[in-house]
């Protein structure tokens, strides 16, 4: 029996039949698909206990490949929660498996999951490494599934790194190998990550095409989870375009059919995001409902990193309300450290500029320092050693001429900055510099 395609009904009437029988394997089977299922509705706790149970039949039976998938799913279950240690763990677990029975695809798709934790951490290099890795079994061995997910994985360690146009250039290669075919859900995929490529370049007309005609194939295919991430999407866009109530409207959109399907994580994405919304129409009552929302299910989900984040963003919208102008910079600040070390470099900056203009508002010269030597951290990380090495100076020199301890802190990271830029580089670099100041 294919699994594969089944709803959550059909699977659980099929769990029931195996089970009535005790049939061990079809009752990993089904159980298996069943913790897919949940886990990409974002109901993580159903998912692991669906795959604890699949793990447990299926090594009763000694099913080496429904073993493997049990692992997987696990793996992705802590990854999406934030449990990056538990993820890296199970996910070594089914290199093992897959390396042990000579599965090439396996090893793949292994090595494609541990470049996904990496990435999640903010460790690029490793990221790279293992999505090279996994592109060059799939490669080999023609498997045109496995490198397009590595055009559009590798593409997104550039996307995080701000290289906005190789990123660009690796998901047009992936959606030319599957323009070719009718996997129309992973086009509709691709034409989203293009969309988010351009709104993150600024080019808010090309990413609301893309992003409409991910949304059209999600309405023809009828994938209703697509739709909503799609109609979120939108909501992204007309945000940042300051069109609240066209936001709005698709933040509700999105909303609804996310709470139809069950799709957890996505509710509480989109309650955060309208919680956003009522905040910076300066509402502030309703952002606080709606981040309260947003923090009541990340907590029951399990997802550690949306909660410390929903708990920072009420901490600013109660900020706000009562005029805390300094609280809401450090506030700022602390959400550009959390967005930082999560490797997402981008939010980083975003929240770094918010802090930095309201230290500089209120003439907090320590938090100026603070947060451009923060600046140049994140562009330290994302390979760009000018700017970096510009903040750094900026920095310096604001906390030498107030006397702060934290000059040793820049001092170190320009250390690091000249050994992985090679002295050379860096001379010239600092000549450059001197030659313009």
């Amino acid at each position: 029996m294919n699994f594969d395609n089944m709803t959550l009904e059909t699977c659980q009437r099929a769990l029931e039949a195996a089970e009535r029988s005790g049939d061990a394997a079809a009752i990993s089977k089904c159980s298996n698909q069943i913790a897919i299922i949940h886990q990409k509705q974002g109901d993580y706790d159903k998912a692991l206990d669906f795959s604890s149970k699949a793990l447990e039949m299926s090594e009763k039976v000694q099913d080496t490949a429904e073993i493997f998938k049990s692992y997987h799913q696990i793996a992705i279950v802590h990854q999406k929660r934030g449990d990056y240690d538990k993820a890296l763990d199970f996910s070594y677990k089914t290199l093992a498996i897959a390396e042990e029975i000579g599965d090439v695809t396996g090893v793949s798709k292994s090595y494609n999951q541990i470049g996904i934790v990496h990435q999640k951490r903010g460790d690029y290099d490793w990221a790279l490494d293992f999505y090279q890795k996994a592109l060059e079994i799939a490669e080999k061995a023609g498997d045109a599934d496995g490198t397009s997910v590595g055009y559009q994985n590798i593409g997104i360690v550039y996307q995080k790194r701000g290289d906005y146009d190789k990123a660009l250039e690796l998901s047009q290669k992936a959606l030319k190998l599957k323009e070719k075919t009718d996997d129309f859900h992973t086009i509709l995929r691709i034409y989203g990550q293009i969309g988010l490529l351009h709104k993150l370049q600024g080019d808010f007309d090309k990413a609301l095409d893309f992003t409409l005609k991910a949304l059209g194939i999600a309405e023809d295919i009828g994938d209703i989870a697509g739709l909503s991430k799609c109609y979120n999407q939108i909501g992204i866009i007309n945000h940042e375009r300051g069109e609240y109530n066209k936001a709005l409207d698709f933040y509700q959109k999105s909303l609804e059919i996310a709470e139809d399907i069950g799709d957890i994580a996505e509710v509480s994405k989109n309650y955060n995001q309208i919680a956003t919304v009522y905040q910076n129409r300066g509402d502030f009552d309703r952002a606080l409902e709606f981040s309260s929302k947003a923090l009541e299910i990340s907590e029951r989900i399990g997802d550690i990193a949306s909660a410390s984040m929903s708990y920072r963003q009420i901490g600013i919208v109660h900020q706000e309300k009562v005029g805390d102008i300094v609280g809401i910079s450090k506030s700022y600040h602390q959400m550009g450290i959390v967005h930082q070390n999560r490797g997402d470099y981008d939010r980083a900056l975003e929240f770094y500029q918010k802090a930095l203009e309201i230290a500089k508002k209120v003439g907090d010269i320590a938090g100026v320092a603070g947060t451009v030597g923060m600046i140049g951290k994140v562009m330290h990380m994302k390979k760009n050693y000018k700017d970096a090495f510009i903040d750094y100076l900026i920095s310096i020199d604001i906390f030498e001429r107030i006397g702060s301890p934290n000059l040793n802190i820049i001092n170190e990271l320009i250390s690091e900055l000249t050994k992985e830029m090679g002295e050379e580089d860096f001379n010239r670099l600092l000549e450059e510099f001197q030659n313009r100041s």
